[in-house]
């Protein structure tokens, strides 16, 4: 399940790959068709093409849109010589398990910053697309045309999502009373900017890190995938007043079918009596759709894990009949493994079903990475 990590080049006007060699070169020679005072003079539509054909030339690949599932929204600082960069990660999951993570500067960027604003309206489990476009505008001072680099984000229905809670309204505002409280300095245009920027970057840096707690809440995730090709995921976490729930998704992208139903758990016992959850949702065509958590032990290890069992009922079945398929197994995503024991998710497993989710999690990526060694990879 390969991760490509991208970037937006303002002259290509697209997604680039980061730290890809095909990518350097292509840019490389592109900088040095068009010459190096006219590549840093940034965007033209006739440096677009030559930095795309040359990206074409040399295999290199690059994508005007990314589309996924948000699964992370995350501000990291990276050091560049010497310098320390605050950056935005989005990353986008596809039904497939690949991932996309689109890496952005913060600092004074409108790009990120707009991007950020935007996604702060979109629900985590919703099918988005994000992309760019260019928009110029003329310098009233020297009449020369400049290029300003506008994020754009869709729903998966083409319908363009805005930022409905006026993020730039609010920095705006921001920005003036930073700037009224510098007095002394009101013309002085380099103090003035670098307060612009201050303020701009301290606001989206907070609001990333508001969206990183609300794109990756931590929780157990299972997905098992069906001999037809559809998904059948489900995940557990324990909210802030002990109730377990968590979310059950269906995709078929070839049969164009996406799924998503919040449920609450509700505690049981197994006819062996065992403990479980169960949850169940009513679909659109009126059929039920049911999953269950509950505990097994592997045979060999002995070791203790918890699996989703998922079953549907149609209205002409007299009962339910299981989802056979692919996969099942409950693990930790990332926020979790980092939260560790303390998570009321992880305590809450470990006293109803005696697993420790977290050991799962990394024994399964062990495993993985065992089996990669063993065949070479």
């Amino acid at each position: 399940m390969p991760t490509h990590m991208l970037e937006r080049n303002n002259i290509v006007n697209g997604f680039v790959l980061v730290n890809d060699e095909a990518t350097k070169k292509a840019l490389a020679a592109a900088k040095e068709e068009v010459g190096e005072a006219a590549w840093k003079q940034g965007y033209s539509e006739e440096r677009e093409k030559i930095a795309r054909a040359m990206l074409k030339e040399h295999g290199a690949r690059y994508e005007t849109v990314l589309s996924g599932y948000p699964e992370k929204v995350e501000i990291v600082q990276n050091n560049a010589n010497g310098a320390v960069l605050d950056k935005v990660r989005v990353t986008l999951g596809q039904v497939n398990g690949d991932k996309y993570i689109l890496s952005e500067n913060l600092n004074n960027n409108d790009f990120s910053q707009g991007l950020l604003a935007k996604l702060d309206s979109v629900e985590p489990g919703q099918k988005i697309t994000i992309g760019g476009f260019v928009s110029p505008r003329e310098n009233e001072k020297d009449g020369k045309t400049y290029f300003n680099h506008i994020a754009f984000v869709k729903d998966e229905f083409g319908q363009e999502i805005r930022d409905k809670k006026e993020h730039f309204k609010k920095v705006k505002e921001m920005v003036k009373t930073a700037k009224e409280s510098m007095q002394g300095f009101e013309n002085n245009k380099t103090v003035m900017k670098n307060v612009e920027n201050s303020v701009k970057l301290n606001y989206f840096k907070e609001l990333g890190n508001q969206m990183s707690r609300r794109f990756s809440p931590p929780r157990l995730e299972a997905h098992t995938q069906t001999q037809e090709g559809t998904w059948h995921s489900t995940s557990l976490y324990v909210d802030q007043d002990g109730k377990p729930k968590g979310t059950l998704i269906v995709e078929n992208k070839d049969a164009g079918i996406r799924e998503v139903h919040p449920v609450e758990y509700k505690e049981r016992e197994s006819k062996a009596g065992n403990p479980m959850l169960s949850a169940s949702v009513t679909r659109e065509d009126g059929s039920k759709l049911y999953v269950n958590i509950v505990p097994n032990e592997n045979q060999h290890t002995g070791e203790r894990y918890l699996s989703a069992m998922f079953a549907q009922k149609t209205p002409d079945m007299e009962k339910a009949q299981t989802i056979e398929g692919r996969g099942g197994s409950l693990k930790a995503n990332e926020t979790m493994l980092k939260q560790g024991e303390q998570n009321r998710t992880v305590q809450y497993v470990q006293d109803r079903f005696a697993v420790n989710p977290l050991e799962n999690s990394r024994g399964q990526d062990k495993a993985k990475e065992a089996q990669a060694v063993a065949m070479g990879r």
